[in-house]
């Protein structure tokens, strides 16, 4: 976060410079997404191809609707509640959005605890992972070094293969067709997670990830109980070392041999797979889910904003910069699986994975095959933990800043109030981290901030501004902030049309395929199927249900319905702060 002004403990915090708004809402927006989620999309969903509909969405869903968060918070300078209320019929979109960020705050953290272990054992003079000399490992576990000489010697039998050697070529194609499990997965399966046999059988707690979650949420505290201005000194590195970290492991992965096979894997365009619908629903979820959109965090983050701050100009930075290190990412990861295909006479395909997959046993497994494993591990691990602190420190300042904007009087007792609410979130993610817990996290991971639920939101945000509180009263708004501005006309068919359109038609979409939730072979119960929507349905229910709340208080009081419900006068305190902002400048 960036340096702030604060004259008093009521008075929200401003930033001093643009430039510090910036670097909050990059380090916030690039997270892990961009590099266990992006590339392998793109490789899954049609290559190059991928590009298409995925710039296509980021120009009609994640630009639109980051500038709309934004320029929300920037114009009240207050929490999401208070930013909502200038609409009381979608004032309902606030609280949906504190529910999203309050299970963000829940499982992103178990992310960053495996990271941490992996991240220990990344300094260990034999990789746990690499090896079948592991306590957790079975009979079936063949160590990716293993894998890696076996074919070289199967490729050296095979161009010169003598009487002698038959035998021994026929043993080795004899045991390369037994089920076999690599060191790399097994370590992620039972030397990590020691994974149960389903969601309702949790199990043990695994202790190690008990104590790495307990330092993390120490460390979230230490780098936020004290606003936006201590935070700002920690943001300032966990924003911009991602990015040279990144750029470290794409020279070294592009010079690696093999490289270049797992590029074109990457890259090559199936124009064929542009046909199916999935391919566009994919790529509409990861601008989303990449831009951080629905979580109330953009505008909270706009809240601190001066008044007149140049938000469009920002909006396109970000925008930029998030898609650039998608795009940088891809070339980092594939290329190194590129390289591990290649040692493993095998295809990128048969590597290549995603999220969890991708981050803990493809990649992992790719870089321990490389020279001096352990630095080229570390930095990896490195890389995923300040891509995720840089995010979880946005997320705990924005729901923060909907309980003291809530609850003014609670700001006295910032300290207290983050020690209650970091011990909160530490507790309930200890579900997270039993023998059964990711099975517990997959259910967060794919209906509490992520899916359908995000395009209701992000759609309902877009009707409640440009059909009910009216577009051009509101581009009104923004010319008072930043000045007569081209591009009325094309935000106005976005807004009004295109995104919201967008927005409805993967929600049902997604609620018309409703595939059942699975994680590797295993199939989730009816019944935790059933609370895996209902996680998604506890944020968006607050939108239809403030808007039956409010039209049940206005009709019930007699008062002028329309204007009632469409918007509601700027807070006379914002009014007294803008007037003399224009005064001093």
């Amino acid at each position: 976060m960036g340096n702030v002004d604060i004259n008093d403990g009521n008075k929200r915090p401003k930033w001093k410079k643009s430039f510090d708004f910036l670097f909050a809402v990059v380090g916030m927006s690039v997270g892990l997404g961009n590099i266990w989620r992006f590339p392998y999309l793109c490789f899954k969903n049609g290559g190059g191809a991928f590009l298409i509909p995925y710039f296509i969405f980021a120009v009609s869903l994640g630009i639109p609707i980051v500038l709309l968060e934004i320029s929300i918070g920037q114009r009240v300078r207050r929490g999401i509640t208070r930013s909502w209320a200038m609409v009381p019929l979608f004032k309902g979109i606030a609280y949906a959005q504190s529910v999203v960020v309050f299970h963000s705050n829940v499982s992103y953290p178990i992310i960053l605890a495996w990271t941490v272990k992996y991240l220990v054992n990344s300094f260990s003079s034999t990789l746990p992972w690499s090896t079948c000399n592991n306590t957790w490992n079975t009979a079936d576990c063949v160590s990716t070094a293993n894998v890696a000489n076996d074919f070289a010697l199967n490729r050296s039998l095979i161009k010169n293969v003598t009487s002698t050697n038959r035998v021994i070529l026929a043993n080795l194609t004899h045991n390369a067709s037994k089920a076999t499990v690599s060191s790399a997965t097994e370590y992620w399966l039972k030397g990590v997670l020691n994974v149960s046999s389903g969601v309702e059988n949790p199990g043990r707690f695994r202790l190690d990830l008990v104590l790495y979650l307990a330092i993390l949420w120490i460390g979230i505290f230490l780098c936020t109980f004290k606003g936006v201005k201590w935070t700002a000194k920690i943001v300032y590195v966990t924003a911009t070392m991602p990015f040279l970290l990144i750029a470290i492991i794409l020279i070294r992965g592009v010079t690696l041999d093999g490289a270049s096979d797992g590029i074109r894997y990457y890259l090559i365009p199936k124009m064929h797979r542009l046909a199916d619908p999935q391919v566009w629903v994919s790529a509409g979820t990861q601008v989303l889910y990449s831009y951080a959109t629905g979580c109330g965090a953009l505008a909270t983050l706009g809240s601190y904003n001066d008044y007149h701050q140049d938000f469009l100009r920002d909006t396109i930075w970000v925008a930029a910069m998030n898609s650039i290190a998608s795009f940088a990412s891809g070339f980092a990861v594939f290329s190194t699986l590129g390289a591990m295909a290649l040692l493993q006479n095998t295809t990128v395909d048969k590597v290549a994975s995603s999220g969890p997959g991708l981050a803990f046993i493809a990649y992992p497994e790719a870089l321990s095959l490389l020279p001096l494993p352990q630095l080229w591990c570390a930095l990896f691990f490195i890389t995923i933990l300040f891509l995720g602190f840089d995010s979880q420190f946005v997320c705990q300042e924005s729901i923060m800043s909907f309980v003291f904007d809530n609850f003014p009087k609670l700001r006295k007792q910032r300290t207290l109030c983050h020690v209650i609410f970091c011990s909160l979130f530490g507790v309930i993610g200890l579900s997270m981290v039993t023998e059964g817990g990711v099975y517990v996290f997959e259910m967060y991971n794919n209906y509490a901030f992520t899916g359908w639920c995000m395009f209701f939101i992000d759609g309902c945000e877009c009707v409640g501004i440009a059909w009910v509180y009216g577009f051009d009263r509101y581009w009104e708004d923004i010319i008072s902030m930043i000045g007569n501005r081209n591009g009325k006309l094309w935000f106005k068919i976005l807004w009004k049309y295109v995104t919201p359109v967008l927005c409805g038609i993967v929600f049902v979409y997604y609620v018309a395929i409703n595939k059942p939730l699975t994680y590797q072979n295993y199939q989730y119960p009816g019944w935790a199927q059933f609370l895996s929507h209902l996680l998604s349905f506890s944020s968006v229910c607050w939108i239809p249900g403030y808007a039956i709340y409010k039209i049940f208080c206005v009709c019930k009081n007699g008062r002028d319905f329309f204007s009632e419900l469409r918007w509601e006068k700027q807070p006379e305190t914002n009014k007294v702060d803008v007037l003399l902002e224009v005064i001093g400048t």
